[in-house]
This record gives C-alpha cells, structure tokens and sequence, in this order.
C-alpha cells in the first residue's frame, strides 16, 4: 500500500512522533486516539493494535502518528509501520506487538521493501540512505548513500528475481542493482522526483511509478522503459493528484486509484480509467485513506476525517460509520492479499487548535 503527496502535508504538520510512547512513565500529551486498529468486521468494530515492547518495559502507539503500512508478500502477520519522524516499527503477529530496530529509531523512513521469496530480508530508504536487514530487522547495514539530504524516496524488489533491486530518487534517478544491493547502475532518468514505485502483483513485467510532476508512469518491460498515463485521467479534474494505488487479485489488469477527483478503476492496466460512484460528488470530499479487498474487488472501503464508508458491491450502495479515534485523522487503510479479512486502519494525531 503506497501513499502518495499526502505524506509531504503530513510531514509538515506532524510534530508527535514515538517520543510519547518511549517515555513510559509520563502522561501523553495528546489524549490515545491515534496508531493502529483493526477491524474483521468491514469497519463495523475496530480493535486498537498498540502494544509496543520497549527495552524494560511495554508501551503504547495510542500517542503516535501513523504515516504508512508495509506487509510482507508472504506473510499476512508481518507488517511494517513508518512514523514521521519516529523511524521504523514492526510485527510478526499480525499487529499484537510491535517492536522497533536499534538502527531506525529516528527519521522518517520513505519506503520500505520486503523480498518476496526471503521473508527475513528487508529494504528501507532512509533520508539519503538505502539499508538491508537479512535478519528480519534485528540490524541493518547500508547499501546505498547518495549526497544529497532526502534523496533516497522509493525501493522495490523485483517479484521474479529478488536479487533485482531498484531504488528512486528525489532528483528523478532510477537505479538498479542485480547483486541485492552490492552496486548499483543508473538506468532511467524521470523528469521529476520519483515518490513511490509499485510493481503489480498480478504482472511481474507490470510497474507503476508516481513522479512529483509527471504524475502517474507505467513499464510494461520490467522497470526498464516508462509510458506517461497523464492522458488517461485527463478526463478527471486534478486527475494526476494521485494519492494511493491499490491492486486486485481477482481481475485480471485490473487496480483502484484514490486522487483528488475521487476513487477510480482500471480494468485494462492503466489504459482508461472510469470513476466508481460514490455518496459524495466528485471533488466535494477530502478522500484521506481507502483500500479494496484485493480477493474481491466489489468490496471497497474508504475514509474522510469523520466519516468511514463500506461498500460491498463495487461502490453501487454504501455504508457510513464512525471512526475510532476522536482527535485522530484516518492515515491509511490496508488489506493483505493473504489475510483478506482483515482491515487495518492507520490514524495520525491532530495538530493541537
């Protein structure tokens, strides 16, 4: 699940990272609405997933802003939480516990990597870093280090050869490595700073980047040349404020794209795009976080700042409910393929009025 300009504006805003629930024996200063929840229900109920084990002690993600959610290809129970500020989380139990690695504890980590053949290995872009765990995160070493501050903005690992690396750069470089991460080539220039890069689970030969100006790119040859999509959400206003891409496993070609416009749906990889009917006209609602179940494509959820929407037969009728969380803003929404029954929900702290 990726996040697209949103995370700028959070960023700014965001000043409570994982200081609030590091400092055990002191009150938090924001009252415990934000971290993460889970639901099993389709958002009817909502169960806090906040335990967080600490050196001497447990404390609480109730206090933290959450920023985004990584899940192991693999392993619906292995998750991978990133906080503004806050460095890196993460569970192997589905969200029971999450713990964090020595070397992350700080920053923010733009992206993360999980190889989807060795569920102990892990990618991560760190301000003007890229870092490898082979130990599911007990540690990490540095692979990759730019001179530039923030430069390191997206990582991927190629789905049919893991030994296929490819990282993103704010000045718009697309690099690759073919040794895990040993050395690296340059092998395509984007016109503007690359923000995520996500290869489609359904096409290993099928990769989708978000630049800063370009907007939305797609490969069809493996990551090696890109094709501008602009012109298949010109039909949309503010078509190319992409904020999330999510895929489905249960039609072939087929994703959901959540932009300023409102949410919309390919069938064809990209080509056209058509915008699925939701209660709100398009434009007129602040869409902050949606996921479709990626094992069926008619269930569809979505989030503004107090509302939380359902619907179960492809956005024709909908469901509204309260949202967990009084003074918290809904972050992201997250289904794993492997676990389609649960619903995570991601919120961040309000900045204090």
């Amino acid at each position: 699940m990726r996040n697209g300009t949103r995370k700028l504006l959070l960023l700014s805003v965001a000043t409570l990272a994982l200081a609030g629930c590091l400092n055990l024996g002191s009150r938090p200063k924001v009252p415990p609405d934000a971290g993460v929840y889970l639901s099993r229900s389709k958002g009817e109920q909502w169960v806090p997933r906040q335990r967080f084990v600490v050196p001497g002690g447990v404390g609480s993600l109730s206090s933290v802003s959450v920023l985004e959610l990584f899940a192991d290809p693999q392993d619906a129970r292995a998750l991978y939480l990133t906080t503004p500020g806050g460095g890196l989380l993460y569970t192997f139990d589905g969200g029971l516990t999450w713990q964090q690695p020595p070397e992350v504890t700080t920053s923010t980590v733009n992206d993360v990597a999980v190889d989807p053949r060795q569920t102990c290995t892990i990618y991560l872009g760190l301000d003007n870093r890229a870092l490898k765990s082979v130990d599911c995160s007990r540690s990490y070493r540095e692979i990759y280090l730019d001179p530039r501050p923030n430069a390191v903005t997206a990582i991927a690992v190629d789905r049919e050869n893991s030994n296929i690396i490819y990282l993103g750069t704010s000045g718009g470089e697309f690099l690759r490595s073919g040794n895990g991460g040993g050395s690296w080539s340059r092998i395509y220039q984007f016109g503007s700073g690359v923000q995520w890069v996500m290869f489609d689970p359904n096409n290993p030969k099928r990769a989708y980047a978000l630049t800063a100006q370009q907007g939305l790119l797609r490969s069809t040859d493996g990551a090696q040349t890109w094709h501008d999509l602009s012109q298949s959400l010109s039909a949309f206003s503010y078509g190319q404020e992409i904020r999330s891409l999510q895929f489905v496993s249960d039609q072939p070609n087929t994703a959901l794209l959540l932009n300023r416009y409102g949410l919309l749906k390919t069938t064809n990889g990209g080509d056209s795009w058509q915008a699925i009917p939701l209660i709100t006209p398009p434009l007129s609602a602040n869409i902050l976080a949606f996921a479709v179940n990626p094992a069926n494509s008619k269930e569809i959820f979505y989030a503004t700042a107090s509302t939380f929407y359902t619907s179960t037969d492809g956005g024709v009728n909908w469901i509204t409910r309260r949202l967990p969380g009084r003074r918290a803003a809904p972050q992201l929404l997250f289904i794993h393929p492997r676990d389609p029954g649960a619903l995570y929900l991601g919120l961040t702290v309000l900045p204090a009025r």
